[in-house]
């Protein structure tokens, strides 16, 4: 869970008087830091080390999030108060609140092959009919769960997955409650 201080200046952020407009810049914003700041190691190092003065993390801030100044001066305030560690610890946390102001759902489906565009249209509009047009749906490939497609919309996990179908009757079989 964030600290106070991290969450009170989110608030200020994302205050009621902000557009949607602005929280979507502000939303992309983070999200590319985030993106960054996972994949980049040297940055963050330099982000989260304390020998590393605020300047030179500020210069990093502003050219990953170049784009939207209510997201640099978020950054560059939490930072200020020495409060990064705890934003970072809770990034997922405020990626999702964002998401949610902005009515946005969070969807990574798993399937067998993502060659198939055909394949992948469908199971996009069928994510869309159950929850809405605004998604943000990432497809990754795992051809070890047989056939089948597994979901985390948000923080929820849905395992339709052939693999996961096989599992399950194991479990059922080895409590006595099937017998083959």
């Amino acid at each position: 869970m964030p600290s106070a201080t991290v969450n009170d200046f989110f608030i200020a952020l994302t205050s009621e008087n902000s557009s949607k407009e602005n929280l979507e810049k502000v939303y992309i914003g983070l999200s590319h830091f985030v993106d960054v700041f996972n994949n980049d190691k040297s940055i963050r190092l330099c982000l989260i080390n304390d020998i590393y003065p605020s300047s030179v993390k500020n210069d990093l801030i502003a050219q990953i999030v170049s784009d939207c100044q209510s997201t640099r001066k978020f950054l560059e305030v939490i930072i200020e108060f020495n409060l990064l560690k705890s934003f970072i610890e809770s990034r997922e946390f405020f990626l999702k609140k964002l998401r949610k102001l902005l009515g946005k759902v969070k969807i990574e489906v798993i399937t067998i092959n993502t060659d198939e565009n055909q394949k992948l249209d469908l199971i996009k509009s069928n994510l869309e009919e159950i929850w809405g047009k605004n998604l943000e749906l990432s497809f990754k490939e795992d051809s070890t769960i047989l056939g089948g497609i597994i979901l985390q919309v948000e923080d929820k996990y849905f395992d339709g997955s052939l693999l996961g179908k096989i599992s399950e009757l194991k479990k059922i079989n080895l409590k006595g409650e099937f017998n083959v």
